[in-house]
């Protein structure tokens, strides 16, 4: 084999050598920055969820309240049909009275 035959081989094996390092470091950098990525995304998803928690929290409180208020507010409405039944009846005995 001649010298220019042989460095031409030698020069591609190089060549090819430095390629596949190449891609390697690349394709573990792609790699790293997905994990990254898929890490900031769950962590993002992670926080909303929190949030909504909070929130749904909050949400229910706020019902509770709401709802020990329609049972007062149900209590109050019978004390007032009850006022109003009594307050009839005395009106009734007034005018009973006021016909004597």
């Amino acid at each position: 084999m001649s010298d220019a035959v042989l460095t031409a081989l030698i020069m591609t094996a190089g060549t090819i050598i430095c390629q596949i390092l190449i891609n390697r470091s690349n394709r573990e950098k792609r790699e790293k920055d997905d994990r990254k990525k898929e890490q900031e995304r769950i962590r993002k998803e992670t926080e909303k969820d929190i949030r909504m928690e909070d929130r749904l929290s909050s949400i229910e409180a706020k019902l509770d309240e709401h709802n020990g208020y329609a049972q007062k507010f149900e209590t109050i409405a019978n004390k007032f049909t009850e006022v109003a039944k009594d307050l009839s009846a005395i009106k009734t005995s007034i005018d009973f009275l006021r016909k004597q």
